[in-house]
């Protein structure tokens, strides 16, 4: 647009130019010619030149409007594409706007029920924590169920009675012995299953994790010192564990 507005202008005062140069020769002819003829031509010609200056400067006045419409046009044309760009950007960016709330909300559903099952989680393994501590010995109890009932019958054997003879009395003595062995087997054997070991460190060295010394021994002949006179209690162990330490008397030094 600016060239052509400066394309207009110099065109115009090429005109006005054209005109003036017309007018100063008919001032000079006026002044310098005898004759009133000689001015009627000289006035002629100046009329011409003016009309054609008046044509020029119409014309280019004309084809300055012209390319002023021209530029108006086109810059709307630009501003409109303009527009049209900008309205495409901005849905693009309203697109991708909806994809991310869509994400983050699936992702929040995600984690709420990851939360809701490791809380599940978590409340299920306390109950069971609880459950195995309670019943941990579910099974030991079980198998000492039968040791009981045996030691039960045991005890039925003997009648207890003022008349009873002394071949009476040593035969049912005898059946409650038997009896009592039956069940001490049963209760070793059922320890045994359960990783409970009994222990008896007679002649042993005096090992201060395994036993509990509660007195001295004198010092007998072909004994050595320091070690295992007597046993009161026998000790017990679990899986190589001392659950009861054996309650000793020592061979003092």
């Amino acid at each position: 647009r600016i060239g052509l507005a400066r394309h207009a202008a110099a065109t115009g005062e090429a005109y006005h130019g054209i005109a003036s140069v017309p007018a100063a020769a008919a001032r000079g002819l006026a002044s310098s010619a005898a004759g009133p003829a000689a001015v009627r031509s000289a006035r002629s010609r100046v009329a011409s030149f003016e009309a054609f200056a008046r044509s020029g400067a119409a014309s280019s006045r004309a084809f300055s409007a012209e390319g002023e419409k021209k530029d108006d046009a086109e810059e709307e044309a630009d501003e409109g594409n303009d527009a049209v760009e900008s309205d495409e950007e901005t849905e693009k960016l309203r697109a991708e706007l909806g994809e991310r709330d869509a994400q983050v909300k699936d992702l929040n559903d995600k984690l709420l029920r990851t939360l809701a099952d490791m809380e599940n989680l978590r409340e299920r393994t306390r109950r069971q924590a609880e459950a195995a501590e309670k019943f941990a010995i579910q099974g030991f109890c079980k198998d000492l169920l039968d040791v009981a009932d045996n030691l039960g019958r045991a005890v039925s054997t003997v009648e207890v009675g003022e008349d009873a003879d002394a071949a009476k009395t040593a035969a049912t003595l005898k059946s409650l012995h038997e009896g009592v062995l039956m069940v001490e087997k049963q209760l070793a054997s059922t320890f045994a299953k359960h990783g409970v070991e009994k222990y008896d460190p007679t002649g042993e060295p005096f090992d201060a994790n395994d036993h509990m010394a509660l007195f001295n021994v004198p010092l007998a002949e072909g004994a050595e010192a320091g070690t295992v006179a007597a046993v009161t209690k026998a000790g017990y162990k679990l899986h190589d564990r001392v659950i009861r330490a054996a309650e000793v008397g020592v061979y003092q030094a």
